[in-house]
């Protein structure tokens, strides 16, 4: 009789990325709890998306049903968060980690505008640390917010956040910061 052979292929590679994730996720909330700020971090799922096209005033009209699926299809590692705080969900973001570089990537972010949010202010600061923490659990040693919104530079580049703007001579700006 032959030893059962571990799965492989595309479905591996998922269930390989979504526990990475998760461990990186509850480092996340733990951390956060004992700095008095209580959040469950989910994926994107139908529950989200539904709460997301509620929200009013928005900045960006991120295609979210859109993006999610692309990128489900597309990126087995990505970095998929639906940030929920007493039973609201305050946000949402699309990210992943470069194949063979050392750094993981933010694209998406984007928080319900609604004043009554209660990770208003502080919800770009929750994501980073969640992909920090995803970051250090694949390995890698910095991480980019990718061609983020001019009027957020200097809140990323400020020292609460810790960022600096990279404008390279091809391709999109991006903010870089060390794990």
């Amino acid at each position: 009789m032959r030893p059962a052979t571990p799965p492989s292929g595309r479905p591996a590679a998922e269930a390989r990325y979504r526990a990475l994730n998760d461990i990186g996720f509850r480092a996340t909330e733990t951390n956060l709890a004992a700095a008095g700020i209580a959040v469950e971090f989910r994926r994107i799922d139908p529950a989200a998306l539904v709460a997301a096209e509620q929200w009013t005033g928005r900045r960006m009209l991120w295609p979210w049903r859109v993006l999610a699926s692309d990128w489900r299809r597309n990126h087995p590692s990505r970095f998929e968060v639906a940030v929920w705080r007493d039973r609201r969900l305050c946000g949402l973001a699309l990210g992943r980690p470069a194949p063979s570089a050392t750094h993981v990537s933010l694209y998406y972010i984007e928080r319900d505008p609604d004043p009554a949010n209660p990770l208003r202010g502080d919800f770009a600061a929750v994501v980073v640390a969640a992909l920090a923490s995803y970051g250090i659990v694949l390995g890698k040693t910095e991480m980019r917010l990718v061609n983020p919104l001019p009027a957020l530079v200097p809140y990323y580049c400020s020292a609460a956040m810790g960022f600096t703007l990279l404008t390279p001579a091809h391709g999109e700006p991006y903010c870089v910061r060390r794990l």
